[in-house]
């Protein structure tokens, strides 16, 4: 049994869903999981485990940071999860990019610790996986879902004080900034399992005025969460 999350090996099945938020993924767990059943909760990082398209899954809370979400990553990794989508959000730094948007994590620039760590420095490109990007783009678009897909930036702090970095990270073509994928898509890779990210837009950085008041951010979770879990689920195609 791991050290944090306190459950047995396979628990989650194959399959996990990370949101940082434990009330995110009681909502999640409630409303699209069957048969949910809470199976973790040490220090606050509460897991569900259920089925969604006939595949056992867990929705499983990360904490905020990449620190706190490489904790869950590994121990998911060591209870047998091969496949890990996160199901997070995020801040807009790009002008076509407004609160309320859908995003899909195709890169992301590494400018935290964590990604750095594993790394040991090196010039790193963190990619999210191809397969579970591809069925999500579809799904989207199945179900009238508008998605974007682009590069994001990973950082530490959420209270940036680096005068400057969010323009010129929107400069290379960044779209958002949040503080865990960059981790996520460095650490699965390592491990053997996939990984992508999808993430809600909640404000502009610029101007926290702009941030989604939590009714329109449960709705945006509600019809952005189908479609991670059902990229979370899809067949891998044979090589």
């Amino acid at each position: 049994m791991p050290e944090h999350l306190q459950t047995q090996a396979g628990a989650f099945g194959e399959h996990a869903l990370l949101v940082g938020d434990p009330q995110r993924a009681d909502l999640i767990a409630g409303e699209l999981l069957e048969g949910a059943e809470l199976v973790t909760d040490a220090r606050g990082l509460r897991g569900w485990a259920g089925t969604f398209g006939g595949r056992r899954v867990g929705v499983q809370t990360t904490g905020m940071g990449g620190a706190s979400a490489a904790i869950a990553i590994e121990e998911l990794i060591q209870l047998g999860v091969r496949r890990l989508v996160r199901l997070g959000t995020c801040g807009s730094i790009a002008p076509q990019v407004t609160p309320g948007d859908f995003l899909c994590a195709a890169s992301a620039i590494p400018a935290d610790g964590t990604s750095r760590t594993y790394v040991g420095d090196e010039p790193h490109a963190p990619l999210a996986d191809f397969e579970i990007v591809h069925a999500a783009v579809h799904d989207a678009k199945r179900a009238g879902v508008r998605m974007r897909v682009g590069l994001v930036a990973t950082t530490d702090a959420y209270y940036d004080p680096g005068a400057g970095r969010a323009a010129r990270w929107a400069a290379r073509g960044a779209l958002a900034v949040d503080m865990e994928t960059a981790p996520l898509l460095t650490i699965a890779p390592l491990r053997g399992a996939s990984a992508a990210s999808f993430l809600i837009v909640t404000n502009r950085v610029a101007q926290p005025s702009t941030r989604l008041d939590a009714d329109a951010q449960r709705t945006a979770v509600l019809a952005s969460a189908p479609i991670a879990l059902g990229a979370l689920v899809s067949e891998p195609k044979a090589p």
